[in-house]
């Protein structure tokens, strides 16, 4: 572990804090200005209170490092990695195995699970929210079962938007760069004093990620643009001294251009996955009310309906040996709703013990042709209770015990337990020990996919393939923490972890039986006790080569083993109004297989070092610059992915404010990857372009 670096970015951050800090504030005001977050227990708490260790991206933040997409700013989490590949939708890894599906994050808006029931990812560029409705990020930087059962597997993320009620006045947000870039938005909100509250904003972006440049083996690589229109609605209503009922309703629609070009080499590859429109659209409607009883205590109901639908067809040019060419259309058309409810109740049980129970149940139905090869729409059903108790044993420390009990139709009965102990060693600081248990259950492609292409009726190759039962992924995990907020400038977060998973879930290959079959590298699929579908045809069967008959590989998924993931985290947050602010993440991450693991590139999915580190300086005459600079070591995306090298990436923020306080605009200039194209997700594949951009912000 390279301690030393680590070290010489946290002094310097101590350092300047105790340069510029006058003499420090007093208890009181120190705990006024302690933030609370929600994700850890389910409840309002001090991050020196929470059972779970918790980064806060607030507002501040968010504008200083000059993301316009929310996925990025994900980048400033110890422990996090962050990828953009041309062929689907941003991914998100936290320790490693982090692959082109970041189904092992559980990520919510406002509490609302928006992880997509096909894959169990987070569709990042179709959200129903931008980066301009949020006001801060909690994220929960290990599992979190205890709190939110499955899926809450290497962490949480819960993205918060700006309520209604704290804000007022109107704003046009506009932002234009090279390569076609732009993001314009606008927002409108109620007049204050108002019975209800309610905020409107919409906004247009577009936006080229990728372009095809050409390989040494003379193919050309993938290529990725995307427009999108997206419009959210809020309201709130405090309809007595009890009772609070708010709503919020997202759209996101838009066109995504993705594929391989159809140039030299690359043809045969562009007949498979082309350039291609493909329309997406997503909806989600949140409804809340919420009666307190006292201070402490309060009873809440939510229900949520959300919904995605996709379009994208195309024609598959399919040579065999004899020089016939076979047309087949094909497509990747996709539709799933989600309808969810929930009841939460909080309150004081005894003098020194407080109480959480809830319970949800929760219906996923997805229809898809091309993955399950049937018109019908495959439907689960999900329902889970929690409880979380916390009991005050002495001034010092504090006991908390969640649990979370549930069932889903492809995963049978789990129950995930979680215990911490906070111990207060003073007004400003505090020790955390925790442990749990938690679960990844199978995604309805890992349970029950059968992705085909036909051909007048008949079954020529198979992609997916659930053949196999899986079962659940399981962590068992062990950390110990420190939190610490000397002053009003400056905080502490440092972790050491142990995690420990097992009945990893991963793809692996086999070969469907054909006229001509022959291989030395890959098993026949029948050995593994895997049959052919049903209407499977041999002699009709193409395969990688799109040759009739040779290398016709199915995939299926298998529990694999375990491995082990060890290591620490620090963050160091320092501000000095009216100087500036630094913010400095760091992690430390070492994975060891199981021996019987034989995806042995799993103890290179997490890099052994990483770094955050965002500079913000407050300059005379209302300026303000920010630097963000992001380090991995090098990595091994899995799955879809390879091997990335040693990366640095530098951006650069130049903004003026102007106007009054209350209703200030903003001129500003971006800079993202100063250094220019960097490798992501794959060494050989993507290379991530630079942007520039200006942005203006005015406000009435």
């Amino acid at each position: 572990m390279d301690c030393r670096r680590t070290g010489v970015y946290a002094l310097a951050l101590v350092a300047l804090d105790a340069a510029l800090a006058p003499a420090r504030a007093d208890t009181a005001l120190f705990l006024e200005d302690i933030p609370l977050v929600l994700t850890a227990s389910r409840l309002a708490q001090s991050p020196l209170d929470a059972p779970a260790p918790v980064t806060i991206i607030d507002r501040e933040m968010i504008e200083a490092s000059g993301f316009t997409e929310i996925h990025d700013l994900l980048r400033l989490v110890p422990g996090f990695q962050v990828a953009d590949w041309p062929l689907g939708s941003p991914t998100v890894a936290n320790h490693g195995i982090g692959d082109a599906y970041d189904r092992r994050i559980k990520v919510m808006i406002d509490g609302r699970t928006v992880n997509n029931p096909l894959w169990g990812d987070t569709q990042w560029d179709n959200l129903t929210i931008r980066v301009d409705d949020i006001d801060h990020i909690e994220v929960v930087r290990n599992a979190n079962g205890g709190a939110y059962g499955v899926n809450a597997f290497q962490g949480v993320i819960n993205i918060i938007t700006r309520a209604p009620a704290t804000e007022d006045g109107h704003a046009l947000i506009s932002r234009v760069g090279k390569n076609g870039f732009y993001d314009v938005g606008v927002r409108l909100n109620s007049p204050t004093g108002q019975a209800v509250d309610w905020r409107l904003s919409a906004s247009r972006r577009s936006a080229t990620n990728f372009e095809a440049h050409l390989r040494r083996n003379g193919e050309y690589t993938a290529q990725e643009a995307f427009t999108r229109n997206t419009v959210n609605f809020q309201l709130s209503a405090q309809l007595s001294t009890q009772d609070e009922v708010r709503a919020q309703l997202g759209v996101s629609q838009g066109i995504d251009e993705r594929g391989f070009p159809a140039l030299g080499s690359t043809a045969a590859l562009a007949s498979i996955d082309p350039v291609q429109d493909a329309t997406v659209r997503n909806h989600s409607v949140h409804l809340a009310w919420t009666r307190s009883f006292s201070a402490d205590s309060e009873l809440s109901l939510q229900l949520y309906h959300q919904g995605q639908a996709k379009r994208r067809a195309w024609t598959i040019d399919v040579p065999d040996e004899s020089g016939s060419r076979h047309v087949i259309p094909t497509n990747d058309d996709l539709d799933f709703t989600r309808n969810d409810m929930e009841l939460q109740w909080s309150g004081p049980l005894l003098p020194k013990v407080h109480a959480l129970l809830g319970a949800g149940v929760r219906q996923d139905r997805v229809r898809s042709r091309k993955y399950f090869d049937t018109r019908a729409a495959l439907t689960a059903h999900y329902w889970q209770t929690f409880g979380n108790l916390t009991w005050q044993a002495s001034d010092a420390l504090a006991v908390n015990l969640g649990a979370t009990f549930e069932d889903h139709d492809y995963s049978g009965k789990l129950f995930s337990p979680r215990l911490a102990f906070n111990y207060a060693l003073d007004a400003r600081s505090a020790l955390r020990l925790s442990a749990g248990r938690a679960y990844r259950a199978p995604s309805l492609i890992e349970a029950h996919a059968l992705e085909t292409l036909r051909e007048n009726g008949e079954i020529v190759r198979v992609g997916y393939y659930a053949a196999l039962p899986v079962e659940p992924e399981t962590v068992r995990f062990v950390e110990l923490g420190y939190v610490a907020k000397p002053s009003r400038m400056l905080s502490v977060d440092l972790r050491v972890f142990r995690e420990a998973y097992d009945r990893y879930i991963d793809r692996q290959s086999c070969f469907l039986p054909t006229l001509r079959w022959s291989s030395t590298d890959t098993l026949p699929c029948d050995a593994l006790g895997i049959a052919p579908p049903a209407e499977w045809s041999e002699a009709n069967a193409f395969g990688h080569g799109r040759i009739r008959n040779k290398n016709v590989k199915a995939f299926y998924f298998a529990n694999l083993g375990g491995f082990v993931a060890r290591g620490g985290e620090l963050s160091v947050d320092i501000r000095r109004p009216g100087l500036g602010r630094a913010v400095l993440s760091q992690a430390f991450v070492f994975l060891d297989a199981s021996p019987e693991l034989e995806e042995r590139d799993i103890e290179l999915s997490a890099p052994k070092r990483s770094t955050a580190l965002l500079l913000i300086a407050d300059l005379p005459r209302r300026w303000q610059a920010s630097l963000g600079y992001y380090h991995n070591d090098p990595m091994y995306w899995l799955n879809d992915g390879d091997r990335v090298p040693n990366r640095d990436r530098f951006d650069l923020r130049l903004a003026r404010s102007f106007g009054p306080p209350e209703q200030a605009g903003e001129f500003a200039i971006v800079v993202q990857s100063v250094n220019g194209r960097y490798k992501e997700f794959h060494e050989g594949n993507y290379r991530h372009e630079p942007r520039i951009f200006a942005s203006l912000r005015l406000a009435w």
